[in-house]
């Protein structure tokens, strides 16, 4: 049966119909690939593998990306040849292949397109995520589907473009681009690790700010307003977050915002319909800028607000 994972958008269905097991999964790689790990790391790649194989909760399309990075990592320097990253790109798509060679044998396969992925176990596909389309929650008639691929300069999956879909059989795409052309920019004048850390704690810390503002409680200052950040950043699990009482937007919705109002087709769109207009701007911005954070820390942040709130009023 088709299970829900990751970001609420993405299903996995399972292809293979014979009854292999978890451990059947990882008993199969890892006796093909254990050897290309030395002793005092072998511990390490073994738990990644396991996630790795872990069907019943499996991994997601960065998450597969990233543990493949490690693996390699991890790997013995006269066997990273085994490791092979390949990018195709041409007029109609671009896809990635991450693959694991041992001679003729391809122990590990991961293939990520634009909108799915799936992955092989010696040549037995464990699994096939679809990205399914997702709605705005006050504009429920505006569907949206994003299209995503591995950015090599930024080292992870990063949102291509948006397909929005209209009542009325109105669909055209929103081209991210400029997103992803800003951010390799930093990253070509070495300014991207120092402005993702200070991205992260803004990014954090408006999420939190908002829940606070959003609960309607009063008489919150700056100590309490750090008790309840503690308390959410602790319930989240989000590792080594700061927070800033005073942060109220983040870099990327700034620039996720300039890239959408830019596009001429969305605006006329906003400004033509009596149903939408900058709130929907807003809450598009606010969508896809929660993506480009998912891609960059492997973390998701769409439930924090909510979970402030909560806090907030536990608080009070």
């Amino acid at each position: 049966m088709p299970i829900t994972i990751g970001r609420g958008f993405l299903k996995s269905e399972m292809f293979s119909q014979s009854a292999i097991s978890q451990r059947s999964f990882f008993t199969l790689l890892w006796e093909k690939i254990k050897d290309f790990f030395c002793s005092t790391r072998r511990s390490a790649a073994d738990q990644y593998i396991k996630e790795l194989c872990d069907v019943a909760s499996p991994p997601d399309a960065q998450r597969l990306f990233d543990l493949f990075c490690a693996l390699y990592e991890l790997s013995s320097p006269s066997c990273r040849g085994n490791f092979h990253f390949q990018h195709y790109k041409d007029a109609e798509c671009q896809y990635t292949n991450l693959c694991i060679k041992d001679g003729e044998d391809i122990p590990l396969c991961i293939m990520i397109r634009q909108d799915h992925y799936y992955y092989e176990i010696m040549n037995r596909t464990v699994l096939c995520v679809d990205t399914q389309s997702a709605h705005l929650k006050r504009y429920s008639d505006i569907n949206i589907k994003a299209s995503t691929y591995v950015c090599e300069p930024l080292c992870c999956l990063f949102p291509e473009r948006l397909q929005l879909s209209l009542s009325g059989g109105i669909t055209f795409p929103v081209d991210l681009k400029n997103i992803e052309e800003t951010l390799i920019a930093m990253a070509e004048k070495g300014n991207l690790c120092d402005w993702k850390e200070q991205e992260r704690k803004a990014a954090i810390s408006s999420k939190i700010n908002l829940g606070i503002a959003q609960a309607g409680v009063t008489a919150i200052d700056d100590a309490i307003k750090n008790k309840i950040a503690a308390k959410v950043i602790e319930n989240t699990n989000l590792k080594n977050a700061a927070f800033e009482p005073n942060y109220a937007q983040s870099s990327v919705t700034q620039i996720v915002y300039s890239c959408l109002f830019k596009n001429e087709i969305l605006m006329n769109m906003l400004e033509e319909s009596s149903s939408h207009g900058l709130l929907c701007l807003n809450e598009l911005t606010e969508y896809v800028a929660l993506q480009v954070h998912n891609s960059l820390f492997s973390e998701d942040l769409s439930s924090l607000v909510e979970t402030t709130k909560n806090e907030a009023h536990h608080q009070s």
